[in-house]
């Protein structure tokens, strides 16, 4: 498979919908990070943690089908199923609904920057989809040179 050359970019998704395929912690954590900007975030799970249910968002007990496409601008997979993965990415690539395979960036679409905002100012640092950690520290490392209080 082709070397992956992401491109950072910043993208409005407040309103627009998500799909989250996954109802566990993954799914749970992303949630959490999407809502921060406004998205109009869905779960699609066959099992759905108590955190997401408790959390105020749509979600959806039932097993994944490409008839949950319509409409979404992206789709995460949080699913550790890689069949199922293999699926999704299919099905995503000819919905043209943007795709994210957890932990796999060979397989995506798009990936999430570690980010920072403070105000009007975002702070977003990626790795190509190599090295999550090393953008958390670098993010954090930034943060900290900027002295920035939340």
């Amino acid at each position: 498979m082709a070397v992956k050359n992401f491109l950072p970019i910043a993208i409005d998704i407040a309103n627009q919908k998500i799909l989250i395929v996954g109802g566990g912690q993954s799914a749970y954590s992303k949630l959490k990070i999407l809502q921060r900007h406004n998205a109009e975030v869905e779960i699609l799970a066959i099992k759905v943690c108590d955190e997401i249910k408790n959390s105020d968002v749509k979600y959806t007990e039932a097993p994944y089908h490409k008839k949950y496409l319509k409409d979404y601008l992206m789709l995460y997979s949080c699913s550790n199923n890689e069949e199922l993965d293999r699926q999704i990415e299919k099905d995503c690539r000819e919905e043209k609904v943007l795709v994210n395979i957890h932990d796999k960036p060979d397989r995506c679409q798009f990936v999430s920057p570690a980010i920072y905002r403070h105000g009007n100012i975002s702070v977003a640092v990626s790795s190509n989809g190599e090295n999550v950690y090393e953008s958390i520290r670098i993010r954090n490392l930034i943060k900290d040179k900027l002295h920035i209080e939340d």
